[in-house]
């Protein structure tokens, strides 16, 4: 019965106005009532213009529908894709990895490149098109996902990037390989460049820990094996920044302290121990994969 009843009930909606039907689509993703319009070009019209600007919206403002997204991929980057697979999503994912994301891999010349050539740098847009596309950021590759780079790299639009990559479903407290001296979380990530602090990078640091990330995980992974004592790992890094001490890294330093203070000592301790293991863990793992152990 429910398939019988939906076609008088598809027919009465494609009956509305064309500017109630654009509102309607503008709240839903929903390419195939543009199908269903058929011949009805004004219909389909407003069908249309809602649901491009449904998927130019999502995440918070994505700015770019999927059809777009791909013409993008397919000319902006094409060179980047190589034989990537547009038809799978999961292929294209794969591109949101250290070596297509990150600068230093790359041709100096490419208009998203940093304009300083010394410097590295995340391609922002090529994050923003790959997850307009359709490709989940959430899932980690190797362990890290898309915002440790940006932690890490801090791009001018940094923290914009990081609210849409949040809400594409990115945990932030997702922990990377233990044996780098960067650490594990993308707080740590951001943190552990003091010799490149800058005000852009105090405020993202700043935003991981307004938005709840979890310092406690955060600081026992840095610099594992290094500062596995009474004191905190990333206020001992930040001590280390050159120069005075700002006010906008003096409240990051205290939100850093508050948060640890309010975990208690039970909590560190377990957090410390955890990271020991996995940095036991990948220790041995790396020593079997170099001795052809495995």
């Amino acid at each position: 019965m429910a398939q019988t009843d939906a076609a008088p009930r598809r027919a009465a909606l494609l009956s509305l106005p064309a500017d109630m039907l654009c509102k309607i689509a503008s709240h839903v993703v929903a390419p195939d009532l543009v199908v269903a319009a058929g011949r009805d070009v004004s219909a389909r019209t407003a069908l249309r213009k809602g649901t491009d600007a449904a998927e130019r919206s999502r995440f918070g403002g994505i700015g770019l529908t999927v059809s777009e997204a791909e013409q993008v991929l397919r000319t902006r980057y094409w060179d980047w894709l190589g034989d990537v697979d547009l038809d799978s999503r999961e292929s294209v994912r794969e591109r949101l990895d250290q070596p297509y994301i990150v600068f230093d891999r790359y041709k100096k010349d490419h208009p998203d490149a940093p304009a300083t050539v010394e410097r590295t740098g995340v391609a922002s847009q090529l994050i923003r098109t790959i997850i307009a596309y359709g490709a989940d950021p959430a899932e980690p590759i190797g362990g890290t996902t898309p915002l440790h780079f940006v932690a890490a790299y801090v791009p001018q639009d940094a923290i914009i990037l990081t609210k849409l990559l949040l809400a594409a479903g990115v945990d932030m407290d997702v922990e990377g390989c233990p044996i780098d001296c960067a650490g594990t979380c993308a707080l740590s990530w951001c943190i552990c460049s003091t010799g490149d602090w800058t005000d852009e990078r105090c405020a993202l640091a700043t935003f991981l820990v307004e938005q709840g990330c979890d310092v406690v995980k955060a600081d026992a992974g840095y610099e594992i094996g290094h500062h596995f004592d009474d004191s905190s790992s990333l206020l001992s890094r930040l001590e280390t920044i050159p120069g005075p001490i700002t006010p906008g890294t003096e409240r990051l330093m205290g939100l850093i302290s508050a948060a640890l203070e309010a975990a208690g000592p039970e909590r560190l301790e377990a957090a410390r121990t955890a990271a020991r293991i996995r940095h036991e863990a990948a220790e041995a793992e790396m020593h079997d994969v170099e001795s052809g152990d495995y």
